[in-house]
Formats: C-alpha cells, sequence, structure tokens
C-alpha cells in the first residue's frame, strides 16, 4: 500500500510536468500547430488528478483499516470510541503535516480538472495558460512532499514499533491530538483547504492574461465564481475554527489571533479586496491592475498560511515542527507569486490601464477604492504582525511577538471604519453623487438606523457597561487588557460607534431590498414577496452581496458584545452536593460528579449544576474532563447554556482539596456573531450560484484570441 501511494503521488506530480511544458510547448508552436500538444496538456491535468485521487485514496483506506505501516497513519489515527469515530477516522487525513499537504494537492488537482473540463473546449490562449501556472503550483507541491522528508505523507512505520499489526513500545502513545476530536474539526480543515486550492485559481488567471496580455473582463469572467465559491468555503473554515475553540479550548473566547489563526484571516481579507475589484471590473473595465494584484497577494497569504504552519519561524500551538525544505520552498512561492505579478503588470501597464479615475470621494468609485485600500492594508500589516517575532530586530516590531490586546487596538476601530464604508456605498452613485439624491437615498434607512441604534445603545447602558466597570473593578490581567484601550470614554466610544455602524448597515442594506421589491412589484404587477423572491434568484450576484453585507452588520453587533464586555468570573467551590455560587444574575447549585471509564481507557468526569436566574430555573450545565489513557493528555470540556442575548460558558478545571476550581464567563450578543456569519456564508452562496448561461461570457474568446493573432 504504501508503495501504491508513493507511486500515484509520483505519477501526479509527472503528469502535472507534463501539462506545464505540454500547454507552454503547444502556446509556443501556434494555435494550429500546437493543437495536439495543447490538448496533451489539458489530459495530463486530468491524468494528475486522478493520480492523486488513488494516492489520496490509499491513505483513506489505510486510515479507515488502521494499517500502522504508515507511519502517518500511526501517527494521526484517532482512539475515539463514539458514534463518531469512523468521521474521526477519516479526519486523520488532513489532521497532521503530511496528510493536509495531500489533500491540499488533491483539491487544488479537482480544481485544476474542473477548470481543464470547463475551458478544453476552447483551448484558448488564456485558459491554456491559465491551466498552465495551475498545473506549476501543483507541480511544486508534489515537489514538497516527494523531496523533503517531513513532508512525504508515506512514509513507513520503523519495524521495532510494530507487533503483529499493532503499535508497540514508544509507539504505543501515538495517535491523534485529542483536541482535533470534536465535530467543528471534522469540517474546519477541509473547507479551509477547499477555499486555499480555490483561490489558487484566480492568481493562475491574472498571471495568464499578463502573459497573453489580455486586459479585457475575459480572465475575471472566467474564475469569478471559482473566487466567490473559494472565498466562502475559507470563511466557513474560520466559522468552523472558531466554533471549534469555543467549546472545546476552554478559554471561553472564539478567536486568539494566534499566527495560525491569523493565516486563515490574511487571504479572507484580502479575497474581500479581489472579489470587489471583480466587480468594478466587469461593470466598467476599472481596477484591473487592483484585479491583478489582489489575485497575486491573496494567493501569496495563502501560501503564508502554510508557511507559518510548516516552516517553524514562528511559535504556535497548532504549527508543525520545522522544516527547512518547506521554509525555502513556501518563501519561494510567496515571494515569487507576487514578484511575477508585479513584474507582469509593469510590463503590461498601459495595457491594464483601467476606469479607475472617480470625481468625488462621495462616489462609489472612492468607496470601492477604499474597501480595497482597507481590506488589503489590513491583511498585508496582520501579515507583518503574525510573522514579526522571526523578523530582524532593526525592523519595527522585529523580533517581538505581538499580544491580542495589540491586534484588537487596530482591528476594532478599523472593523467600524469599514461597516460604515459598506453602509454607504450601494447608496452612492459612480463617479459623484449629488446631496440631494444620496439623501433621497438615505432618509428613510436612517429611520430602521434611528430605532436600531437606541435599542443596542439601551442594552449597552444596562447590561454591557456594567460588565466593563466590573471587571475593572475586579482587576487582574483582564482589567490590564481592557485599561491598555486608554481612558474609559475610548473604549465606551468604540463600542457605541460600533454599534451605530452595524445599525447603519442593517438599515441601509434592507431598505435596499425593500425599496427594489416595491418598485418591481409597481412596474411588474406582482406582489411585493415575489418581486423579492425574483431579486433574490435573479439577481443573485448582487442579493447575495447585500445579504452578506447584512450578516457582516450583525456579527458587528455580536463582536462588539462578545469580545468587549465578557463577564469572567473564576471561582473555588466545595465540593459538597448543594454547595452555591453566583456570577451576575445567574446562581448556580452543585449536583455532583459523574465519572466513568470507556472501553478505550479514556475516562471521562462531569460535574453538573442547577443553573437559575432571579429564583427562575433556566437549565444544567455539566462541564466536564477527559483524561485520554492512551496519549497522556486531559481535555477540559466546557459547556454552554444558551439564553437569547448570551451564553453562559462554565468550564470545571478539577477538583483538588476538596474545592472546585470553576471559570464562568457571560458572553453577551454571542449570538449575533453566529447568527450573522450564518447569514454572510447564506449571501456568499447565493453570490456563487453560477449563472444559468455561463457560455455566453466565454463565447467569444476563440475569436477573440485569432482577432489578437491576426
Amino acid at each position: 500500500m504504501l508503495v501504491v501511494g508513493q507511486l500515484f503521488l509520483g505519477l501526479g506530480l509527472l503528469a502535472s510536468v507534463v501539462a506545464v511544458v505540454a500547454l507552454f510547448w503547444g502556446r509556443a508552436l501556434g494555435e494550429k500547430q500546437g493543437e495536439a500538444v495543447t490538448n496533451t496538456g489539458y489530459l495530463a491535468t486530468f491524468a494528475s488528478a486522478a493520480a492523486l485521487t488513488i494516492a489520496t485514496l490509499t491513505m483513506v483506506i489505510a486510515f479507515l483499516g488502521k494499517d500502522f505501516t504508515f507511519l502517518y497513519v500511526a501517527e494521526n489515527h484517532s482512539t475515539d470510541v463514539s458514534s463518531l469515530a469512523w468521521l474521526y477516522t477519516l479526519s486523520g487525513l488532513w489532521a497532521g503535516r503530511e496528510g493536509s499537504l495531500l489533500f491540499w494537492s488533491w483539491l487544488l488537482a479537482l480544481f485544476a480538472a474542473w477548470v481543464a473540463y470547463q475551458r478544453m473546449d476552447k483551448t484558448d490562449e488564456l485558459s491554456n495558460m491559465g491551466l498552465a501556472i495551475t498545473n506549476i503550483v501543483l507541480s511544486l507541491f508534489g515537489i514538497a512532499m516527494l523531496f523533503s522528508e517531513p513532508n512525504n505523507p508515506f512514509k513507513p512505520t520503523p519495524a521495532e514499533w510494530l507487533a503483529n499489526g499493532q503499535l508497540v513500545g514508544q509507539a504505543a502513545g501515538f495517535g491523534m491530538n485529542p483536541l482535533l476530536q470534536h465535530w467543528a474539526m471534522i469540517l474546519h480543515p477541509p473547507t479551509l483547504f477547499i477555499g486555499y486550492a480555490g483561490l489558487t485559481i484566480p492568481f493562475a488567471f491574472a498571471i495568464a492574461a499578463l502573459i497573453v496580455n489580455d486586459s479585457s473582463k475575459r480572465w475575471v469572467e472566467i474564475v469569478d465564481r471559482i473566487t466567490v465559491f473559494a472565498w466562502l468555503f475559507l470563511g466557513a473554515g474560520i466559522g468552523l475554527g472558531s466554533v471549534w475553540a469555543y467549546v472545546v479550548l476552554g478559554w471561553g473566547g472564539y478567536w486568539a489571533w494566534d499566527p495560525v489563526e491569523n493565516a486563515s484571516l490574511l487571504p479572507w481579507l484580502t479575497g474581500v479586496a479581489l472579489i470587489h475589484s471583480f466587480t468594478v471590473y466587469r461593470r466598467r473595465e476599472g481596477f484591473k491592475r487592483w484585479a491583478v494584484m489582489s489575485a497575486a497577494i491573496t494567493f501569496a497569504l495563502v501560501v503564508l498560511g502554510t508557511f507559518i504552519t510548516r516552516s517553524g519561524i514562528v511559535q504556535s500551538v497548532h504549527a508543525f515542527e520545522k522544516d527547512p525544505v518547506s521554509l525555502v520552498m513556501f518563501l519561494g512561492m510567496i515571494i515569487g507569486s507576487v514578484a511575477v505579478a508585479a513584474v507582469g503588470l509593469a510590463m503590461r501597464w498601459e495595457n491594464f490601464a483601467g476606469n479607475d479615475d472617480f470625481e468625488s470621494l462621495t462616489s462609489k468609485d472612492a468607496a470601492y477604492y477604499f474597501n480595497n485600500v482597507i481590506m488589503t492594508v489590513a491583511g498585508l500589516l496582520v501579515a507583518y504582525m503574525t510573522v514579526s517575532s522571526a523578523l530582524p530586530t532593526w525592523l519595527p516590531f522585529g523580533g517581538q511577538s505581538i499580544t491580542a490586546v495589540s491586534y484588537d487596538l487596530l482591528a476594532r476601530p478599523v472593523g467600524v471604519a469599514y461597516a460604515l464604508i459598506l453602509a454607504v456605498c450601494p447608496l452612492l452613485s459612480w463617479k459623484k453623487t449629488e446631496p440631494a439624491t444620496f439623501w433621497s437615498r438615505v432618509k428613510w434607512p436612517l429611520v430602521g438606523t434611528v430605532v436600531l441604534f437606541a435599542l443596542l445603545v439601551w442594552e449597552w447602558v444596562t447590561n454591557l457597561r456594567p460588565i466593563y466597570l466590573f471587571m475593572m473593578k475586579q482587576g487582574g490581567e483582564k482589567a490590564r487588557q481592557l485599561a491598555a484601550f486608554g481612558p474609559e470614554v475610548v473604549y465606551d466610544v468604540i463600542a457605541i460607534l460600533g454599534f451605530f455602524a452595524a445599525a447603519l448597515l442593517i438599515s441601509t442594506t434592507t431598505w435596499l431590498f425593500i425599496d427594489g421589491s416595491r418598485k418591481r412589484a409597481a412596474t411588474k404587477g406582482e406582489s411585493v414577496f415575489a418581486s423579492l423572491t425574483n431579486i433574490l434568484l435573479k439577481a443573485r450576484t448582487q442579493s447575495g452581496g447585500y445579504l452578506a453585507h447584512i450578516g457582516v452588520g450583525i456579527i458587528l453587533i455580536g463582536l462588539v458584545g462578545s469580545s468587549m464586555y465578557v463577564r469572567d468570573v473564576r471561582l473555588n467551590v466545595p465540593e459538597k452536593a448543594g454547595s452555591q455560587f453566583t456570577v451576575d444574575d445567574y446562581s448556580f447549585t452543585f449536583q455532583g460528579i459523574d465519572q466513568r471509564q470507556l472501553p478505550n481507557g479514556d475516562v471521562v468526569a462531569k460535574a453538573t449544576f442547577a443553573v437559575a436566574r432571579d429564583g427562575r430555573a433556566v437549565g444544567t450545565v455539566d462541564p466536564g474532563l477527559t483524561q485520554f489513557a492512551r496519549q497522556g493528555q486531559t481535555r477540559l470540556d466546557a459547556k454552554v447554556l444558551s439564553e437569547p442575548l448570551r451564553d453562559i460558558f462554565v468550564v470545571w478545571e478539577g477538583t483538588e482539596s476538596g474545592q472546585m476550581s470553576v471559570n464562568v464567563k457571560v458572553n453577551p450578543l454571542i449570538w449575533f456573531a453566529w447568527g450573522g456569519f450564518g447569514l454572510l456564508m447564506l449571501g456568499t452562496a447565493l453570490a456563487a450560484w453560477p449563472k444559468k448561461t455561463p457560455a455566453l461570457a466565454v463565447a467569444a474568446a476563440p475569436a477573440a484570441s485569432k482577432a489578437r493573432k491576426r
């Protein structure tokens, strides 16, 4: 089996190299003379995908059969015995360094095969070069696996670690990290990798457009839906990772600005700029240079993610061991991708000039421009801060690890400013917006803004601000983190502005649906509901974008509450039935501890507490501890009791000398963050929904290509 996996991994690399050579050679020979060679490149792309599929299936079969002759299986197999055990076993494929790179390469090969399938009847220069660049990236991944021992997924397990097919000696304690055995981690890595692989395609076609000197919107039309699809999955992966962090790690939060967490966020941020650049490119033949560089920077930040994870230059609880080959190869890919795009764009500068000028700062053009600037600068700045500890000390922040508070100091005001831009942009006109026109569009949304903002301010005054005062009075590290933002009034202003931006964003975007439905209903003679349905389904790109904007506004409400105003209390409670304690308006009554041993030797213990608010029972929580026998680790199993406007998050950290250590957090408005995230994903999915007649956008491609040759 190991030989089979290694063989098809090598065949996958060989096929992708053949594809690259054939596609460039076919272009050099010309359209007619090189047709057969070019077709070989397409067929080799399919062959690469098939070979990597077999290699990946080989690894899957090894996991399902617990074939410990595979060192990767021995190190990453699941020991879980729950109903999800088979899924955890399958997730071992992407749980470690080698398997995750194999999985990523396989997904990239599938994307390449899809592009080849879609463009095979055209085989125009643009498509050929886009497919060639994709195969270059795929080849580099194959080289990383075959010629870097730490990245090779098909290494054999040393014979002394096996006896009758079972692990013995020091290998008996091998297995998947218990923290990864959670439903969210079954889904989190695959969705991220789909996003990573998909974002290679816009980069490949951006470089292809430079190679063939085609500044038309054809390349954008080819990759637009793939880009939104990839960005959707990248966002879903980030969200699932946040859910996992919230309920598994036991610290009560969902984002800690860890370097590997940041790695997934970086291309998501610049992906926002890329998608909006595509919008202007398609509609107004503008932002052409923006689109090319945004595609390159986004891809570079995708590679930076695996560079951070695999190179060992940055310390992270999620990172793998240091690997010098990964350091050189992935660093080269990062620098090379941006350099190639920059040099190519410089050479094609005049041809890629677009309709980028705007007459006024109060125009839609300006709003799109500031959107791109904010998202690109934010992505690059967070990237710099993430790797700052590995930089020379003479650079700003060089050799220093940036704290989470520092990221928050940057992210919160920038996030508020960005939400305000999103709120106003759809109400603006291209080139210039007349004051009277803007007022006619904004006056009714302002009514909704005032109502929603008033409700949010009421919640802030009655429930949120008292939490800030309580935490400052309690002192300790949490109080020092709050004080880092400066005087109390600064903290208050950020929160209030955040609520205002969220209210404005939700109201203005919702009004666009209301106003559009009314006008369509009056014109078409249909009901308002039918009009809204038609708007959602027929103008999917725009409607999906607007739904995503509403989702961002809802998320902002959740972020203000659940990240800025968390009541955090740590107590020692007697391990005696009936013991009580109070946090905020909630009283907790200890009922007992239940402990049991699982068939695999793991020990699960749960402490049960009855929870009441103002004398009214609201439920029970049973936080626990799981002691993993084979790995010798203990996991805190936090429990969450949710109410409409807050979560009660409880962690039992164990018992010592008859005293239980209990950590309780009250997280206000956190369900706005989860709900807004769901709406953001729904809107993005709607925008990514393929058009019914995609061929219209590419029908002229061969003719255009021939015209240029003549």
